[in-house]
């Protein structure tokens, strides 16, 4: 009897260094897929703070952009009636021109062009051939539009010239800067749903470890359970040969509290778990 007991505790005792050492793995992996999780959560909340920015910023630069567009109609419209007093109507609607003609068409045509290379839906080559073509062609119109008075309203004419290309100037750079920002967006949602997988891929691993490592932690307790029944009935065997008769009172209990505390899941400090390991 005796024999067969030292083997049982033997073998539990195998047994519970094998589970400790898989289960302590595990929680070691269950630590970093949990750290490796809330990283990514980390960085998410960041890019997520990231696109409302650049969201803020989108939506001012195309109320920027708006405003300056009335401010354009606005000059365009008193530049061009200045014009047709000074002038008559036949030199203004020379300065008008065709659409296609139009200095202001030919600068938005270049704008578009300007934004579709920004993003890639032009080559360079395409875009370089067609920014040459188009730059001499504007400069060949504001050459002809180029008419001089020695009017004294002159003065008048050139600043509302001057405001309607400043504001256009302004509806191109807040344009860019709208679109720039709503690109970057779009960068940006592609990026958190990658981070979205890895989440997903290190919140599983973390779940996958979590079970694993419970799973062994029972299996050690299941050993410990029987190394320590082993050890005390070799006792109560060795006990009743030296004529001791067992009672509750000579049963140790605070290796029993230790047992329940282990059975039901509680942490239990290395020292107290040597305790319920020695022999004595």
């Amino acid at each position: 009897m005796q024999n067969a007991l030292k083997k049982v505790e033997s073998q539990a005792e195998s047994f519970i260094q094998k589970h400790q050492k898989q289960r302590d793995e595990w929680n070691t992996k269950v630590v970093e897929n949990r750290s490796r999780r809330d990283q990514i959560n980390g960085q998410k909340r960041e890019l997520y703070d990231e696109i409302e920015r650049q969201r803020t910023v989108r939506d001012k630069e195309n109320a920027r952009a708006r405003e300056a567009k009335v401010k354009r109609k606005a000059a365009n419209e008193e530049y061009f009636s200045l014009r047709e007093q000074l002038f008559g109507p036949e030199e203004n609607n020379k300065k008008r021109g065709k659409q296609g003609d139009s200095p202001d068409f030919i600068k938005r045509k270049m704008s578009n062009l300007e934004m579709d290379h920004m993003t890639g839906k032009i080559s360079d080559s395409k875009f370089s051939d067609q920014m040459k073509s188009l730059s001499r062609k504007l400069k060949d119109l504001e050459q002809a539009n180029d008419v001089k008075s020695a009017s004294g309203n002159n003065a008048e004419l050139e600043r509302l010239h001057e405001i309607r290309e400043a504001a256009h100037k302004e509806v191109i750079e807040s344009a860019e800067a709208a679109q720039s920002a709503h690109d970057l967006m779009g960068k940006l949602r592609e990026e958190t749903k990658r981070m979205n997988d890895e989440h997903e891929l290190s919140h599983r691993a973390f779940i996958a470890a979590k079970r694993e490592a419970d799973k062994q932690h029972q299996y050690y307790v299941v050993a410990m359970r029987c190394a320590y029944s082993a050890r005390h009935l070799m006792k109560s065997i060795q006990d009743r040969a030296d004529g001791i008769q067992p009672s509750k009172a000579d049963a140790t209990p605070q290796n029993v509290d230790l047992m329940s505390a282990l059975m039901s899941g509680q942490s239990l400090s290395t020292e107290q778990l040597m305790a319920m390991q020695r022999k004595e």
